[in-house]
């Protein structure tokens, strides 16, 4: 897999998650099996355009020069890895339905992925 289409995969994912949490937040949470409220709805919907600016910086990111999209894949680990560990927290303690494994799935993914992808930019930029 090319980075640039990890940028469009991921990209996609944190869009279409986005719209869903700034739009419908009471529907996309109890998707995940969370309580509604006023205040979660509010944060869902903050959430959702965070991820709205995530799936947008990640698609411009695939023509981004090599330091900038360095500078993306490390944004992305840091916000991912504690991302992973809440929400394993959250779906192992029942806070999240089994729908919560998904997002354990894309956070894990997302980091291993720009994890690999900033070792291989990394390791090619220091062997010319």
């Amino acid at each position: 897999m090319t980075i640039k289409t990890f940028f469009v995969i991921f990209a996609v994912l944190a869009v279409m998650h986005g719209i869903g949490f700034v739009i419908v937040p009471d529907q996309v949470a109890a998707a995940y099996g969370l309580a509604v409220s006023a205040s979660s709805r509010l944060t869902a919907q903050l959430f959702g355009g965070a991820l709205l600016f995530w799936g947008v910086t990640l698609w411009f990111a695939r023509d981004f020069p090599s330091e900038a999209v360095r500078g993306v894949l490390i944004g992305t680990i840091i916000a991912d890895v504690p991302s992973l560990i809440v929400v394993v927290m959250g779906t192992l303690a029942g806070t999240m339905n089994a729908m919560g494994w998904v997002a354990v799935l894309i956070y894990l993914l997302s980091a291993v992925g720009s994890g690999y992808f900033l070792m291989e930019r990394t390791a090619r930029l220091s062997h010319p």
